[in-house]
C-alpha cells in the first residue's frame, strides 16, 4: 500500500468518526420553541410569566400583552476574553377558554474580544427550559391561591 493511499485512508476514519458537536444543517434550521401548557387565560399567564423572569433574575427588554423577551445579566470571563448573556422570548397562545400555551425560545449572544464580534445561537437544550416553566408553574399557583383568599 502507497503512502498517498494510506494517508487517504485515514484521513477518511477521522472524518467519520465524528464528534458530539452541532452540524452545520442544524444550526441553519429554525429551532422550534418548547412549550407548555398553563391552566389560566393569556393575561393571568402573562403577569405570572414576568414575575417568573424576575424572580429568576432576568431583565424585561420588551413585553406587550402575550409576548416577553427577557435578558440575563451578562456574565464576563476573563480567561477567554468573552461574554455570554442568555436572552429569553416567550409568546403566550389562548388555546381554548381557560388554557393558554407559553412558547419559550432561547438564544444565547456570545461576544469576543478576540473574534472581534458577537455571534447568536440559538438554544435547543438548556436546563434554563426545565427553571423557568417550573417557576412558572410555581408563580402561577402562587397567584391563584391569593386569588382564591381574596374571594373569601
Amino acid at each position: 500500500m502507497n503512502l498517498p493511499l494510506r494517508f487517504f485512508l485515514v484521513l477518511a476514519a477521522f472524518m467519520f468518526a465524528g464528534c458530539e458537536s452541532t452540524s452545520f444543517s442544524d444550526r441553519l434550521t429554525a429551532v422550534p420553541p418548547q412549550t407548555q401548557v398553563v391552566d389560566g387565560d393569556v393575561e393571568g399567564v402573562y403577569f405570572a410569566a414576568q414575575k417568573a423572569f424576575k424572580r429568576l433574575d432576568f431583565v424585561l427588554v420588551r413585553s406587550t400583552m402575550g409576548r416577553i423577551e427577557a435578558a440575563s445579566s451578562i456574565k464576563t470571563s476573563e480567561t477567554f476574553g468573552d461574554s455570554r448573556q442568555t436572552v429569553a422570548r416567550v409568546r403566550i397562545i389562548q388555546l381554548e377558554p381557560g388554557k393558554s400555551e407559553v412558547e419559550l425560545s432561547l438564544t444565547q449572544e456570545v461576544g469576543s474580544a478576540s473574534l472581534g464580534g458577537t455571534r447568536q445561537e440559538a438554544l435547543r437544550e438548556h436546563s434554563f427550559f426545565q427553571t423557568y416553566f417550573a417557576t412558572l408553574q410555581q408563580v402561577w399557583a402562587e397567584l391563584a391561591a391569593e386569588k382564591a383568599v381574596e374571594k373569601k
